[in-house]
C-alpha cells in the first residue's frame, strides 16, 4: 500500500514537473518575440532584456525536464 502510494505520489510530481517545464517553454517562445519585436523596432536595450529572461525560463524549463527524467528513472 505504501509503495502505491509512493509511487502515485512520485507520478504525480513527474507530471507537474512537465507541466512546469511546458508552461515555461510557452513563455519563453513568447519572450523571444518580444525580442523580435524590440529588435525590429530599434531598441537594442529591450530586445536584449528579452533575450536574457527568454534564455533563462528555457534553462528553468530544461531543469525541470532534467528533474522529471531524474525522478522517473528512479521511480522504476
Amino acid at each position: 500500500m505504501v509503495a502505491r502510494q509512493h509511487k502515485a505520489a512520485n507520478r504525480r510530481k513527474i507530471d507537474l514537473f512537465r507541466a512546469m517545464a511546458d508552461t515555461l517553454f510557452a513563455n519563453a517562445d513568447q519572450q523571444e518575440q518580444w525580442r523580435k519585436a524590440c529588435a525590429a523596432s530599434n531598441n537594442p536595450d529591450g530586445a536584449a532584456t528579452w533575450q536574457r529572461l527568454a534564455n533563462h525560463t528555457r534553462n528553468e524549463a530544461h531543469e525541470y525536464v532534467r528533474r522529471a527524467d531524474r525522478l522517473q528513472e528512479l521511480s522504476r
